[in-house]
C-alpha cells in the first residue's frame, strides 16, 4: 500500500479507538453516582451493586454469545447497534422513582451492557483490517482509549449529575450519534478471517509461528484475576488501613494510568522480541512490583508502585490480545470476544468469590493472592515458549484478509 492508503488506516484506528473510548465510557458511568441512585430510588448499596452488576456481566458475557455472529460480514452494524444501546445507560432519569423504577435501572444495565459488548469483537475486528500498522501498535492505541473511556466515565458522569441531577447525563445520548458519522465517513469494514490452506480432513491449517488460541486465553486468565480484584478492593483496603477515599482513587488512577502508558512501549519491543516472549515477561515483571506494593502500602509513594504494576500488567494483557488475534481454532470473532469479554467475565466471577471471603477473613489477605495469578500468567508463559519456539517471534503484519469491500 502506498502513504495514503496508511493515513488512510491511522484515521481509521483513530476512529475505532474514539468509539472503543465512548462505549467503555458508558460502562464506567454508574459506580461515581451510586449515592445520587441511592438517595433518589430508596435503594441499598447492595441493589445498586447488583445494577452495576447486571451491567457488568451483561458486557462480558453477551461478547460470548455474539462474538461468532456475522463472521463472514465486514459491514460493522454492531459497531452502530452499541453504540446505541451503550448509551441507554444516561437514559436512567426517565426511571420513575418506585419498585419499577428501580426494576427499569437493571433493564438499562443490561441493554447498555450488551451494547458494550456487541461492539468490542466488531471492534477489533475493525482493527484486523488494518495491516499497515503493526499489530502490537494498533490493538495497544484501540485497547488503551478503552482504558481512558473507563476511567473518564465516572469523572464525567460525577460532573454532570452534581451539576445538573440524573438529567445532566441526557446530552450524552448524542455522543453516538458523531461516532457513527464518523465511522462512515471513515469507510471502516470490518475483516474476514482468511483460513488458509486446508490440511488433511479439510480443516483449517494454522498459519506459521500461530498459538492455540485456547492457550493464549489461559495465559491471560490468572492475571485477569489479580487485576481485578486489585481494582476492586484497593480503595477499601486503603480505607480500613486510615487512608482518605481520594488517596485510594488516586492509587487506581496510577494503575489505570500505568495501563495506558505501558503498552505502548512494550508494543515497540514486541515489534522486535516477540509477543509472546514480550507478555510472558511483561506478567512476570508485575509480580515484584505488586509484592512491593503490598509490602509499603502504608507509605504515602506506594501507589507509584501500582503505576507499575498497572504499567506491566495491562501491557501483558494488551498483547495477548495480539496474540488472540492471530491465533487458531474459533473464529476470529469469537476469539475476540473471549479475549476481552469472557476473560473479565470469568475474572468477575472470581472476584464476587473472594469478595465474599473479604468479608470474613478481611481484604488484606485476598490482595496477597494477587501476586500469584500474575507470576502463574508468566510461568503459563514460559512453558508456552518452550511449546512453541516458532512463536517467540510474532510476525510484524496481520495475516492474510480477505477483501473489505
Amino acid at each position: 500500500m502506498n502513504r495514503q492508503s496508511l493515513r488512510v488506516q491511522w484515521a481509521q484506528l483513530v476512529v475505532l479507538s474514539g468509539i472503543h473510548f465512548l462505549v467503555d465510557m458508558f460502562g464506567n458511568m454508574l459506580p461515581a453516582i451510586v449515592p445520587v441512585l441511592r438517595a433518589e430510588f430508596a435503594i441499598t448499596l447492595s441493589t445498586a451493586g447488583l445494577i452495576m452488576a447486571a451491567l457488568s456481566f451483561a458486557s462480558n458475557g453477551m461478547q460470548i454469545l455474539t462474538g461468532r455472529m456475522r463472521a463472514d460480514k465486514t459491514s460493522p452494524l454492531f459497531l452502530h447497534a452499541g453504540l446505541i444501546l451503550a448509551a441507554s445507560i444516561c437514559l436512567i432519569f426517565l426511571a420513575p422513582k418506585s419498585l419499577g423504577g428501580v426494576a427499569l435501572l437493571f433493564v438499562f444495565g443490561i441493554i447498555s451492557g450488551s451494547g458494550i459488548a456487541v461492539a468490542h469483537p466488531e471492534g477489533l475486528r475493525a482493527i484486523h483490517t488494518l495491516n499497515q500498522i503493526p499489530s502490537a501498535l494498533s490493538t495497544a492505541v484501540f485497547m488503551t482509549s478503552g482504558f481512558f473511556g473507563f476511567a473518564s466515565g465516572g469523572m464525567i458522569s460525577a460532573l454532570l449529575v452534581s451539576s445538573y441531577g440524573l438529567k445532566g447525563l441526557w446530552p450524552l445520548v448524542v455522543c453516538p450519534i458523531g461516532a457513527i458519522i464518523a465511522l462512515v465517513v471513515a469507510r471502516v469494514h470490518l475483516s474476514i478471517e482468511d483460513v488458509g490452506p486446508q490440511a488433511e480432513g479439510g480443516r483449517p491449517q494454522p498459519e506459521p509461528g500461530a498459538l492455540p488460541f485456547w492457550k493464549v486465553l489461559g495465559i491471560g486468565l490468572p492475571a485477569a484475576v489479580s487485576t481485578t480484584v486489585i481494582q476492586q478492593l484497593t480503595p477499601t483496603y486503603l480505607g480500613e488501613l486510615g487512608f482518605g477515599l481520594t488517596f485510594g482513587g488516586f492509587s487506581t488512577a496510577l494503575f489505570g494510568w500505568g495501563g495506558v502508558v505501558g503498552p505502548f512501549l512494550w508494543a515497540a519491543i514486541a515489534h522486535r522480541k516477540g509477543g509472546l516472549t514480550c507478555s510472558t515477561w511483561a506478567f512476570l515483571l508485575s509480580f515484584p512490583f505488586t509484592v512491593l506494593y503490598l509490602l509499603f502500602v502504608r507509605h504515602s509513594a506506594a501507589p507509584w508502585l501500582l503505576f507499575g504494576v498497572g504499567f506491566s500488567a495491562m501491557s501483558a494483557y494488551i498483547l495477548t490480545i495480539t496474540l488472540a488475534r492471530h491465533a487458531y481454532g474459533v473464529s476470529l470473532g469469537l476469539r475476540m470476544a473471549l479475549i476481552v469479554g469472557g476473560t473479565w467475565g470469568i475474572a468477575m466471577v472470581v472476584f464476587l468469590i473472594l469478595a465474599a471471603i473479604a468479608d470474613r477473613v478481611g481484604t488484606g489477605p485476598i490482595l496477597w493472592l494477587t501476586p500469584a495469578g500474575y507470576l502463574l500468567s508468566g510461568f503459563l508463559g514460559l512453558w508456552m515458549l518452550r511449546q512453541h519456539p516458532e512463536s517467540a517471534r510474532c510476525r510484524r503484519t496481520a495475516p492474510a484478509l480477505e477483501p473489505s469491500a
